[in-house]
């Protein structure tokens, strides 16, 4: 990777620099493995009150200590708790580079908060809970698509989970999540060779609270086995429809360029396919959106679109036949109008710490660093043929990987699931990825025994005889 300089130290930490002495600011990314994904029943929330709670005290030093610290060097902390971790961000300029490594540093001094600091904090929670209420639909099919053995649960836990949490179960999450082995500290931005060596001594002299790594992520429940019971349907009364389709993605199988390209065809800008097919004729409420959702190594395609009751069926319908015929056939020249997309969006992006930031971090957390490659990823991107692509849409766009979100009105839509259970069947693929459409192939007449032969679980299916 010849812009990032990857540095795993002795005690399990590791260090991600990406130099970019022509900019002003300079980038701390903070990641740590942790998260509702590693939580039970019982300790649902916790890791979202120890992200709030940095913001109390730090290292010996309480709320007033640390917004001096950050008015100082002109800048404020950001931070947000993920499904599979937290996250601190801050911005500055080169010449605080010490005061903002020494902030970080204080992460791991696991100084416990005082009985005061946690109650107070729990009721600014509650608070959010209330406003939350229970989240909308979207937000418990991510909840359900990394279920495992423990559960699923939301970022904010419960109130009654909450409230039972003592000081001990605080302290030992604590200790868990900030340690070095369970962190990635990343640079971005303005700083010399002199600064990342500064960064390298420092963190080397953290020390563990734990012999192991404390998370591990296990396969998520249902994962690439899913089916019409895996869909979400709530009624609502409205004069709108919001549908969410997400697509497992299996990374053994589809490489994470082609599944980037996948979602830019299919809805990820506003010259895509659906996005044109769907926007004037069924009146789209604003846009479809396509993206690539990932919870550690685990991904998903997400496609997301709100449309008028009454053109429900029809987008749904129109939806899925693009979908197929993607699965059919992929046309070189848009995979060739795309190269030129992502050479441009590349160069942006070494322009913006705070996205290489994003991407390192989150390459990290993914257990591959090398996916933050900018030059392979183009490199990847300029090999990609048409066959592979099609390919890879033959692997993604099944029946087994797909999960069906939609906010709808029965009274003015109807009975939905007829309708949904017809659609998954139009994307059994009638050859095995990897062959040729069914057009060339001189087997597409042979049954479909697709699970079986990417996961030899077909027992788990029930596979219609095309």
């Amino acid at each position: 990777m010849s812009a990032i300089h990857e540095h795993v130290l002795q005690n399990g930490m590791t260090l991600l620099c990406w130099p970019q002495r022509h900019l002003h600011g300079l980038e701390f990314g903070l990641y740590l493995k942790g998260g509702p994904l590693y939580e039970t029943e019982e300790t649902q929330g916790i890791s979202n009150l120890l992200e709030h709670l940095c913001f109390r005290g730090l290292g010996g030093l309480n709320r007033e200590g640390l917004l001096r610290e950050l008015n100082r060097f002109g800048t404020n902390l950001d931070a947000a708790t993920y499904a599979e971790g937290l996250v601190f961000r801050l911005k500055c300029l080169p010449r605080f580079f010490d005061a903002a490594l020494e902030y970080f540093l204080r992460f791991f001094a696991n100084v416990p908060w005082t009985p005061e600091q946690i109650a107070a904090e729990k009721q600014v929670v509650l608070r959010q809970l209330e406003a939350d209420g229970d989240g909308d639909l979207f937000d418990r099919a991510a909840c359900d698509f990394r279920k495992t053995e423990n559960g699923a649960f939301p970022p904010l836990g419960t109130p009654e989970s909450l409230m039972a949490l003592t000081e001990a179960d605080i302290q030992l999450w604590q200790e868990m999540i900030f340690q070095p082995q369970n962190a990635c500290l990343v640079m971005t931005g303005n700083f010399s060779d002199g600064m990342e060596l500064a960064a390298i001594e420092a963190l080397s002299e953290l020390r563990n609270t734990t012999a192991q790594p404390p998370f591990t992520q296990s396969l998520p429940i249902g994962f690439c086995m899913r089916d019409e019971q895996s869909d979400l349907l709530e009624e609502v009364e409205s004069d709108f429809a919001s549908v969410q389709l997400a697509f497992d993605v299996d990374s053994e199988q589809v490489y994470p360029v082609a599944a980037e390209v996948l979602s830019t065809i299919t809805a990820g800008n506003d010259d895509s396919m659906l996005f044109q097919a769907l926007r004037e004729e069924q009146a789209l409420v604003a846009e479809i959106e396509s993206q690539i959702s990932r919870v550690g190594q685990f991904s998903r395609l997400v496609i997301r679109y709100d449309v008028r009751s009454e053109w429900l069926k029809d987008t749904l319908t129109k939806v899925f036949a693009y979908l197929h015929r993607l699965t059919m056939y992929v046309r070189p020249a848009r995979l060739n109008q795309l190269r030129t997309q992502f050479t441009t969006n590349n160069a942006m992006l070494t322009d913006d710490t705070a996205a290489l930031n994003d991407r390192l971090g989150w390459a990290w957390m993914s257990g591959d660093t090398a996916q933050a490659d900018l030059d392979a990823a183009a490199a990847q991107y300029n090999e990609l043929t048409a066959e592979e692509l099609l390919d890879a849409a033959q692997t993604v766009f099944r029946p087994e990987n797909l999960t069906i979100a939609v906010q709808y009105d029965p009274e003015a839509v109807g009975d939905l699931r007829p309708l949904l259970q017809k659609l998954r069947e139009t994307l059994y693929v009638p050859v095995t990825a990897g062959e040729q459409t069914a057009e060339k192939s001189a087997d597409a007449a042979r049954p479909y025994d697709g699970y079986f032969r990417f996961h030899n679980q077909s027992e788990r299916f029930d596979f219609p005889q095309r």
